[in-house]
């Protein structure tokens, strides 16, 4: 094999020294290896390309991010003046998608939509808290039909000042709805009971703590005590305490 690359190696020298530019006489078995060797080399400079990528996206994400929003901007852009060149029209993007294409990225992006966790003070917006509500809704059913029937029979069933019907019984729900409605708050009471925010470890900190439950304790007695014991704390760390 190195014996016969030596010779495609030489037989292209010589076919790019000649004076008359004529392509380079190879045999069938020397032409299929100069086909692989340069198959090997793209092979090589793609996987290169790929690592750098990869070291660029583990190191810088958003630059590589950029990176590639402009590289697919010049790819747009070099197609453009290619169908320019060849006096062919630019055909809008959006009427190229199939039917189960589009319904696919929509569905896709409202998953995206509602998988989104709130951030900051966007939980107590509007939107975070319909949000809440209709997933809510998803355990604790209405009774539709229910509520409708009770509707067509009472003829007040919408009460404004003026009527004399006070103290009526009105729409009364089933049992059922009302057990799942208080399982769902206690279910709700329970979760907020667990709920904890996550707090950032900081690896330089002083480790003054045997358990995460002595930790918590250290940081109220800090946080009760610590103006008053910062001299004397101070002083036991530097070994000049009296």
């Amino acid at each position: 094999l190195g014996t016969m690359s030596a010779e495609v190696a030489s037989a292209v020298d010589a076919g790019e020294g000649s004076s008359n530019g004529a392509a380079p006489k190879l045999s069938a078995k020397q032409q299929k290896l100069f086909e692989l060797r340069m198959r090997m080399n793209e092979g090589r400079k793609m996987n290169h390309m790929e690592v750098a990528a990869e070291k660029r996206r583990a190191t810088d994400p958003e630059g590589e991010a950029k990176r590639q929003r402009e590289l697919a901007d010049q790819r747009a852009e070099k197609k453009r003046k290619d169908m320019e060149e060849a006096g062919e029209e630019e055909v809008d993007r959006r009427l190229t998608v199939t039917l189960e294409q589009a319904e696919a990225m929509e569905k896709k992006k409202a998953k995206k939509e509602k998988g989104k966790a709130a951030f900051g003070w966007d939980i107590f917006n509007q939107d975070s808290l319909y949000k809440a509500h209709k997933k809510r809704l998803e355990k604790l059913q209405p009774d539709q039909e229910a509520y409708e029937a009770s509707k067509a029979e009472d003829r007040e069933f919408y009460r404004d000042a003026n009527s004399l019907a006070h103290g009526g019984s009105g729409f009364q729900p089933s049992t059922d709805k009302l057990e799942a409605m208080v399982d769902d708050v206690l279910e709700r009471s329970e979760k907020r009971n667990k709920f904890s925010r996550r707090r950032p470890e900081l690896v330089e900190a002083d480790v003054d703590y045997i358990n995460d439950r002595n930790k918590h304790y250290n940081k109220k007695i800090e946080r009760a005590f610590g103006q008053y014991t910062k001299v004397i704390k101070e002083n036991l760390e530097r070994g000049t305490a009296i």
